[in-house]
């Protein structure tokens, strides 16, 4: 059954509608002040755990800027992402009493749906380098002649942290609070709107770079609706990120990844595909592969049956 007013989702909001003590704002205003609170959390953390290498640099006399622009530094912010997700956890489990099965965190199906999104993830993304080297926007460039192999596998690491710390953010949180009170449908436009926000002030950002960005949370949040469960799109936002910048040497949403497997290098033209300083997730490469996804997810892909308790 064609399920893409998403009225199949309802036991996954049931779900915490059903918790005694939860108390998710009915008004989306409020909603909207908790996501920025969030993001207000979020960056206070990581500056209070960036102050003591701030004094250190400062001390030995070494420039910051010189320090962050090393693929060291890069790795050690997606570590730091690890601050998003105690912030998430604070505001869904102490302001709005929800457990984290309304989060999506569940055990059914948990691995699988973890390789599913990592096979979709790369897919996706070889998909659209493979469109964007036909129009001409990137070509295949000189790898580096030595890879630092070790830091590779860090980086790796972390982008496992940072593609789940976004999606418990944005989808685990602010997805499934909106759907509360809400329609399904008001609950995915929410949290992806947020997400496209948030990532204004990335390098080279522009107006089709953050409606990628949104539709991209279109996507995942889809995905998980589908699954009743974060791993899967937790997978695919790390594989998605990690093929850009260290599989195929690209930017990641403006930023430089550091070392990766291939390198590929943009040309300067057919910028409708390249996506410009962005990167690729500006180009229509991108656009194309989401909307391709989210009608797969809308059309062809059956609701799982939700495991309902609430714990």
């Amino acid at each position: 059954m064609i399920d893409w007013k998403l009225k199949q989702t309802q036991p996954q909001f049931e779900r915490i509608r059903s918790l005694r003590d939860q108390r998710v704002p009915e008004n989306i205003l409020l909603l909207l002040l908790l996501a920025a609170a969030y993001w207000g959390g979020t960056h206070l953390g990581t500056l209070i755990v960036l102050l003591p290498f701030v004094m250190v640099t400062q001390v030995t006399g070494h420039l910051v800027q010189d320090v962050t622009a090393t693929p060291e530094f890069f790795a050690f912010q997606l570590y730091l992402t690890m601050v998003s997700i105690g912030v998430t956890l604070l505001i869904s489990r102490l302001i709005e009493c929800r457990t984290l099965r309304t989060m999506g965190l569940t055990k059914h199906h948990c691995v699988r749906d973890y390789l599913l999104g990592m096979v979709l993830g790369f897919a996706m993304f070889a998909a659209t380098v493979g469109m964007a080297e036909a129009a001409g926007a990137v070509k295949p460039g000189t790898p580096d002649a030595v890879r630092n192999i070790p830091l590779m596998l860090v980086i790796a690491g972390g982008w496992i942290i940072q593609g789940f710390s976004e999606e418990f953010a944005f989808r685990g949180f602010m997805m499934m609070s909106a759907g509360t009170h809400h329609k399904p449908w008001i609950a995915v436009l929410f949290n992806a709107l947020v997400f496209g926000a948030v990532h204004i002030g990335n390098d080279g950002a522009s107006v089709s770079g953050v409606l990628n960005v949104a539709l991209f949370g279109v996507t995942m949040s889809l995905f998980m609706l589908r699954t009743d469960s974060i791993w899967g799109p937790a997978a695919l936002h790390t594989v998605w990120n990690w093929a850009q910048g260290s599989f195929f040497g690209l930017k990641v949403s403006g930023l430089d990844a550091g070392p990766s497997v291939l390198r590929f290098e943009q040309t300067g033209a057919a910028s409708w595909m390249g996506g410009g300083a962005f990167g690729l997730e500006a180009g229509i490469g991108t656009t194309v592969v989401n909307a391709v996804l989210i009608l797969i997810l809308l059309f062809l892909v059956p609701q799982r049956k939700s495991e309902y308790p609430a714990t």
